[in-house]
């Protein structure tokens, strides 16, 4: 599997791996892409925010099953949504996190999971 290079040379539809270095929450976590440590937003699923139930247990079970794992990426997400429909495409989100969907995360989070972004 290929090693995630630098974030300049991500491209949409890419697969590679990273090891998860800090869960933040149920759907975001901490990766090296070359030398620099980026937020990645898990795509596909949302789960509850800081203050809403279920923030705890998503947030535990994110860390139990992946913090210092290596992961699957399939770089890539919606660029923004219309009417909760999914609107083109890009590597990185407004707030400088890398989307991409991550092999297990679902499964492993789905009991908190408030349904996709967008759909």
């Amino acid at each position: 599997m290929l090693t995630c290079p630098t974030i300049a040379l991500l491209t949409f539809g890419m697969i590679c791996s990273v090891q998860v270095e800090r869960v933040i929450d149920g759907d975001t976590f901490k990766a090296a892409f070359g030398e620099k440590t980026i937020s990645v937003r898990v795509v596909g699923i949302n789960t509850p925010e800081r203050g809403e139930k279920g923030f705890v247990e998503a947030t535990q079970a994110a860390k139990e099953y992946f913090q210092g794992a290596t992961v699957t990426l399939h770089i890539g997400g919606a660029k923004s949504k219309r009417k909760g429909k999914c609107v083109g495409q890009t590597v990185m989100d407004k707030y400088g996190r890398v989307l991409a969907a991550v092999k297990d995360w679902p499964t492993v989070i789905s009991p908190w999971d408030k349904g996709p972004w967008c759909r």
